[in-house]
């Protein structure tokens, strides 16, 4: 009984205080649309799974600014920066 409210405690706490916990600093993201003005590349992103599969969990996220070269389609490495939703696009890979 006690080790149940231990773990359940943990759990809430992990939930409140750090949510960011849950899930992992860096994820692919595939880019759903992509324009460019001047070297800046205004994109939004649909979060994937480790497959690479469209992870349900995230909605889009728009207006993502980067400096690298990007295009419709393409997978990118994203970080989110202290447990944010601002991700910052490390590079894209294969």
């Amino acid at each position: 009984m006690m080790k149940n409210f231990v773990k359940q405690e943990l759990d809430d706490q992990i939930k409140t205080n750090y949510p960011h916990m849950r899930y992992p600093p860096c994820i692919y993201a595939r880019v759903v649309k992509a324009s460019k003005k001047e070297d800046v590349y205004t994109v939004t992103l649909k979060i994937l799974d480790k497959n690479k599969q469209t992870d349900t969990r995230f909605p889009e996220v728009p207006m993502v600014s980067t400096k690298v070269p990007v295009e419709s389609g393409d997978i990118v490495v994203v970080m989110l920066l202290y447990g944010e939703c601002d991700p910052y696009i490390v590079g894209r890979c294969d």
